[in-house]
């Protein structure tokens, strides 16, 4: 695991989560930056932590699966996060 400050970790979440609502990064790659950057966790120690299989996550970070909502949210939450609907302005 990584021994990160809590300065250090809201940092990395807010990166993640910027770049999340800009569309520079997809689930997958955010759930890869969470296991990776906050918790330095393989796919498997990841896996396990959630308690989802391996092959779920690495589809899921792959992005080769289209997965249920709780999955997601369940991934997530190790990073403070949750997805959720945004209400997008659009010019016609």
């Amino acid at each position: 695991m990584v021994n990160l400050t809590a300065a250090e970790r809201k940092e990395i979440v807010a990166k993640i989560e910027y770049d999340l609502a800009n569309n520079a990064l997809s689930l997958g790659e955010a759930i890869k930056r969470i296991r990776t950057e906050l918790y330095g966790m393989t796919q498997t120690q990841y896996a396990k932590f959630i308690k989802v299989s391996d092959k779920t996550l690495r589809d899921i970070e792959k992005g080769n699966t289209d997965p249920r909502l709780s999955v997601i949210n369940k991934l997530l939450a190790p990073g403070s996060l949750k997805l959720s609907a945004l209400q997008v302005q659009r010019s016609v």
